[in-house]
């Protein structure tokens, strides 16, 4: 089970941990997709980003909890 993290006095608790991490993940992994080409081949930029946010931040949370 996680425990909170506490930063400059402010508790983070597991499910923000895990929102934080999977937008530096997301970034990430958006850049080498751009780098890559394979959002020209994607119908809706925006909802293909955003999905892909939903499914990391799943993942880890998945791996969190385990």
């Amino acid at each position: 089970m996680p425990i909170d993290l506490e930063i400059g006095g402010v508790y983070l608790p597991p499910i923000a941990q895990a929102l934080l991490l999977a937008l530096a993940v997301f970034i990430a992994l958006d850049w080498a997709l751009r780098r890559i080409g394979v959002l020209r081949f994607v119908w809706h930029e925006a909802l293909f980003e955003g999905a892909l946010y939903v499914c990391v931040c799943a993942a880890l949370i998945l791996v969190m909890g385990a």
